[in-house]
């Protein structure tokens, strides 16, 4: 085999006509020569594949064939633990396993962007969710981006890969989306929810925009005295299907929220009614489980004439709807509801046309009292 002389190693021309080349990249364990081995049309074909292979090598980037995505995820997973709360490290199993249903067995050093173009096509035509999409994709380029400064990969397919945006299609129903209560139904549900823990915790979600897993943490020390506000330092998260006491979702969730007036009087029922060391108290387990409290939330809605069955997040959605419509800024809404960004904040509003064509109308009396003064 003719060696050539620009260091680019070793290259032939075979009896067919064909071309191979082949570059010692270091050695084996056992001390043996570590050889790639090339192939192409043309020569130059072969000797780019091989300056290539020398660029990697020099980079410190080992394409592991043997290595697969399945293989690196879990221990992608597995030193992810410390980065995150427990109950999203929890919840990152799930599409987890459900990326390395399709990429198990694949060695991650072949896996390009075309590929994750094609998957990401493929769960949009199964129907999944734009929530289960983002996840995925998300995922990846997590995933990809820890290989690449591991030096296992020259780049991360997933940044590469195209964004997919779900539309919705004709004949098909729609995604659920959040909504907001209407001005009427919060007046049902204030005047005909029940006297009791759950009915008042409703009543507390929809005049503080709390989570629920923030109200379920709440001891009576949280509340005021007077019931005029909630300090909301702690959270109840579902970890493996059970509820443990941990942080807020953020640092800014971390918040005392002022209590408007019609509302205080269900914060000190809370106060009051609640339980000793937490006011929610579950029977045999140290904390009320959000699932406890979902199941107990639909229920009384039901009883409630004139409310559809929102979720229980949709409270939150009605709080940052409520304040846009009295005119509070972005700014001052996205801290009381513990945002970091006011653009999250914004997801929440779902201002009605009616408020719209006030703020339009006003807009025209300005516009009429610049004219007369002018």
């Amino acid at each position: 085999m003719k060696k050539s002389s620009n260091g680019d190693g070793c290259i032939r021309k075979t009896a067919n006509g064909t071309w191979r080349g082949e570059l010692m990249i270091g050695y084996t364990d056992e001390g043996k020569r570590d050889i790639v081995r090339f192939s192409g049309k043309s020569k130059k074909e072969v000797q780019e594949k091989i300056r290539e292979a020398q660029r990697l090598k020099e980079s410190n980037i080992r394409l592991d064939k043997n290595l697969t995505f399945g293989e690196f995820a879990d221990m992608w997973y597995a030193s992810y633990r410390s980065q995150v709360q427990p109950s999203t490290y929890s919840g990152y199993k799930y599409t987890l396993a459900f990326l390395k249903k399709q990429y198990g067995n694949t060695p991650i050093c072949t896996i390009l962007p075309l590929h994750i173009n094609s998957f990401l096509d493929s769960i949009v035509a199964q129907g999944y969710s734009s929530s289960q999409l983002r996840k995925c994709r998300a995922m990846l380029i997590q995933i990809f981006t820890d290989a690449e400064h591991n030096g296992l990969i020259l780049r991360n397919p997933a940044l590469n890969a195209k964004k997919i945006r779900k539309r919705r299609e004709l004949g098909k129903k729609d995604e659920v989306r959040k909504d907001a209560f209407t001005d009427a139904e919060v007046q049902n549900l204030n005047r005909d929810l029940p006297n009791d823990l759950i009915g008042h915790g409703i009543r507390a979600m929809l005049g503080t925009g709390m989570r629920v897993q923030e109200l379920i943490a709440l001891t009576q020390d949280d509340i005021s005295a007077n019931g005029s506000q909630v300090d909301v330092n702690k959270a109840i998260e579902m970890v493996d299907g059970k509820p443990h006491l941990d942080v807020t979702k953020s640092v800014l969730s971390n918040r005392i929220i002022p209590v408007p007036l019609a509302y205080r009087d269900s914060f000190l029922f809370l106060r009051k009614h609640g339980g000793v060391d937490r006011i929610y108290q579950p029977g045999n387990n140290p904390y009320y489980g959000v699932g406890s409290f979902r199941r107990r939330y639909y229920t009384a809605l039901k009883k409630v004439n004139g409310v559809r069955s929102l979720s229980p997040h949709c409270c939150r959605h009605t709080y940052a709807t409520q304040l846009d419509e009295k005119g509070v800024p972005l700014q001052i809404i996205a801290r009381l509801m513990g945002h970091a960004r006011a653009e999250t904040t914004g997801i929440y509003l779902h201002t009605d046309m009616e408020t719209f064509s006030r703020a339009v109308n006003d807009l025209g009396l300005m516009e009429e009292s610049y004219n007369v003064e002018t």
